[in-house]
């Protein structure tokens, strides 16, 4: 191993065949091993993840509906401190958010404030009320699926609830599920994608009102495509989308050009899934984890149900994607993807299997197996911490 640590942090959900539980592993960023170090959580329900390596903290989502009996439509967000050089990591307290499903955790550019989407749930209730002949009419409530901001303390740990903003509230036709909260490199824009409503939100945060400012919205795809994950581009003023949902036998991602006022330019959407691959019945072919090299040269999507991570290639001077290639994936119910930090190697996550498989990445963005070593049941998310 190499003098400077690098630990792990991979979260099991409890859904589709999934277990609950978090696990933490010393990752070699030379060689690609891994080396399991202990079960963190066993209990609760964890996706998203995220690292604040400069207080030592470990942000989890406990993705459910509802945390405990008599709460009410709750997730809530652990708050782990990481101790020392081993990494060590130890509850320190939780966020009850008041909205189903939190579905992804991240901090600004400063660490004052913490930003959470939540997927929400199909919960509601039907309001009955009479119009102006005096008719009862009644219309389906839907649970809130808001996108929230926390201001943190100097230990990381939530103070206030500063912002609220309910998705439901821009499409009333259509039930919103805000699932990702991802800033830009300049940390002037946040990108939400709603798997909802099917657009991409973006915003801008100001921090002396602590208010959220819509700045403009866009389809993604089409109605139903579903976009999930949004990655943007290290240097260049693109940002990508993924889509949970696929029709027509493939599957899509699409490239926008952004400017930093909120500007926003369809520039593709390219098919990411090769025809002739079989696909699983009984699966959902859906797009799952996503993720960029530190370059920005190439994407990489896992496609559930195929079973594969679909690379692409970003040209630098339009922002257009190509599909180069396909690389299988081991395990049952492929799900989650994480880069290492230096961008040598992928992990790819089964939800039912629990395979953590390494991948080296070579050039043109190939990917060959080197470790599967380990099996975590409902791993779906990673996160990496290098003590400073």
């Amino acid at each position: 191993m190499s003098e400077k640590k690098t630990f792990m942090y991979v979260s099991s959900w409890e859904e589709h065949g999934g277990a609950p539980g978090l696990g933490q592993y010393l990752v070699n960023q030379e060689t690609g091993e891994l080396q399991f170090v202990e079960m963190i959580n066993t209990e609760d329900s964890f996706n998203a993840s995220w690292v604040d390596a400069r207080r030592g903290k470990l942000y989890v989502n406990n993705e459910v509906p509802c945390f405990k009996e008599g709460e009410g439509a709750s997730g809530r967000i652990f708050v782990y401190g990481l101790a020392g050089e081993n990494g060590r990591a130890r509850e320190e307290g939780q966020i009850v958010t008041g909205c189903p499903n939190p579905a992804y955790v991240s901090l600004d550019h400063s660490g004052r404030y913490l930003f959470e989407a939540h997927h929400s749930c199909s919960l509601g209730v039907i309001r009955h009320s009479r119009d102006e002949k005096g008719e009862i009419r009644s219309r389906r409530i839907c649970a809130e699926a808001d996108v929230q901001v926390y201001s943190l303390d100097e230990a990381g740990m939530a103070k206030k609830l500063v912002e609220n903003i309910d998705h439901n509230e821009y499409e009333k036709d259509r039930e919103a599920h805000p699932h990702c909260a991802v800033f830009s490199p300049s940390g002037k824009l946040m990108a939400v994608a709603d798997k909802g409503t099917g657009k991409l939100y973006l915003y801008a945060f100001d921090y002396e009102k602590e208010k959220l400012t819509l700045l403009n919205s866009q389809m993604t795809d089409r109605e139903e495509g579903a976009p999930r994950y949004v990655v943007f581009h290290p240097d260049k003023p693109y940002l990508f989308v993924n889509h949970e949902a696929s029709y027509d036998g493939k599957c899509y991602v699409t490239s926008f050009r952004y400017g930093e006022e909120g500007e926003l330019e369809r520039v593709c959407v390219e098919n990411v899934l090769d025809p002739e691959l079989p696909v699983k019945k009984g699966t959902r072919l859906e797009q799952q984890g996503f993720v960029i090299d530190p370059q920005g040269n190439y994407l990489y999507t896992l496609i559930n149900a195929a079973d594969v991570i679909a690379v692409m290639k970003i040209d630098q001077e339009t922002g257009k994607l190509s599909h180069i290639r396909s690389c299988g994936v081991p395990g049952n119910r492929p799900r989650g993807l994480a880069m290492f930090p230096n961008g040598r190697f992928l992990l790819s996550m089964c939800l039912v299997g629990g395979e953590l498989t390494v991948f080296a990445i070579g050039e043109e963005g190939r990917l060959t197996a080197v470790e599967q070593k380990y099996k975590q049941p409902g791993a779906s998310y990673a996160s990496f911490y290098e003590p400073q």
